[in-house]
């Protein structure tokens, strides 16, 4: 019975992924990330400017992270919501919010530590692999939570990046920031080709459909 119950709420959770929204828009949060962090190694900024870009950084990552959300939602109800119909997600109890968001801190300072010392420091590996092997394992996670069957070949393809682009002939900064480009636009790809899938699958219901 559990095991039926995992398998519907996969599938209820796999529609937030059916129409490829999410991948654009993960797309775009990670291309404004690479385009700002660009930004700030080649402009000539003074250390002042430079260093209210630098604590604007972290704003600037939660404005792209809101407007992935209100992105997607929008789209979401002028698309999706119209041609499959309204899924509603019970929301989560305000303990199993805070756990997440613990747990979510906790990872994210693991994986700062392991791309910026365990991985360089400790296994002398390059930063930007241990970049595109984290990323590929957060999205190969999203696929087996999901069902999302296109993210089986995305999370293999940032591992591949990571390592392709440790081996380019550039500072260790641009590295960082032609591979989270290139991860950009994986996910815009992969969103791009689930939404044409999916406008031709799928039409606008009609009035009365349920």
């Amino acid at each position: 019975m559990n095991d039926k119950i995992k398998q519907i709420m996969r599938k209820t959770y796999g529609y937030w992924w059916v129409d490829g929204m999410a991948d654009l828009a993960l797309g775009l949060f990670f291309g404004a990330l690479a385009s700002y962090s660009y930004l700030m190694v080649t402009l000539p900024l003074s250390k002042t400017m430079g260093l209210i870009m630098a604590i604007a950084e972290p704003l600037f990552f939660i404005a792209c992270w809101w407007l992935y959300g209100r992105l997607v939602k929008w789209v979401k109800e002028h698309i999706t919501y119209r041609r499959t119909g309204y899924v509603a997600y019970q929301p989560k109890p305000k303990k199993e919010r805070a756990r997440r968001a613990v747990i979510g801190g906790v990872l994210g300072f693991v994986m700062a530590l392991s791309v910026t010392f365990i991985g360089p420091q400790l296994f002398k590996v390059d930063s930007v692999i241990m970049v595109g092997v984290l990323l590929g394992m957060v999205t190969l996670f999203l696929a087996i939570t999901n069902g999302v069957k296109r993210l089986y070949l995305l999370a293999p393809i940032e591992m591949g990046a990571g390592w392709w682009v440790s081996t380019l002939l550039m500072d260790a900064e641009l590295k960082s920031i032609f591979l989270m480009a290139l991860i950009g636009v994986g996910w815009l790809l992969s969103g791009l080709i689930a939404f044409v899938r999916y406008l031709v699958k799928t039409k606008p219901l009609q009035e009365g459909d349920v």
